[in-house]
């Protein structure tokens, strides 16, 4: 009876804990254009205030075979209806900034900044570096990649 109950208690708790709880309701590629999924199914979950995560590739201009994948959990998301049509922004926390080192292998700290993000599922991301020492804005500009949005399951 004791082993049973120990096989019962592992398969219930990995069955549990295993099981993926973010599912891809959408996807946009650079240009905005639609790759996987509903916009109405992400703009819902935001509406209901599911929780909204991000994946997004940066690749390098001059060899797009060169590349870094980032996730981030969204902390403030914009549903916006515009002329051009409706579309969905998701902006993470700030983070320490970073920059790959390709031929070291290496991610390294970029003292003294932060790098902020606000992702677009019409392909139109805005950066921003800031100086936390004297609060300089030492970058910022509109940068064009696909992002795959995932919402968390209830």
């Amino acid at each position: 009876m004791k082993t049973f109950l120990t096989i019962l208690i592992i398969f219930v708790s990995t069955f549990c804990y295993s099981q993926d709880k973010w599912e891809l309701v959408y996807e946009n590629d650079a240009e905005g254009a639609v790759v996987t999924g509903e916009l109405n199914d992400l703009i819902s979950a935001i509406q209901n205030g599911q929780n909204i995560r991000i994946y997004f590739k940066m690749a390098r201009r001059s060899n797009p075979e060169i590349y870094v994948e980032h996730t981030a959990l969204v902390k403030f998301t914009t549903v916006m209806n515009s002329p051009n049509g409706q579309f969905v922004t998701g902006q993470i926390d700030p983070i320490v900034g970073q920059i790959p080192d390709y031929e070291k292998g290496l991610v390294l700290l970029k003292e003294n900044l932060e790098w902020s993000l606000i992702a677009s599922s019409n392909g139109n991301n805005d950066t921003m570096t800031r100086d936390v020492i004297t609060g300089e804005i030492v970058g910022h500009k509109i940068v064009k990649w696909g992002t795959k949005w995932f919402v968390e399951k209830r």
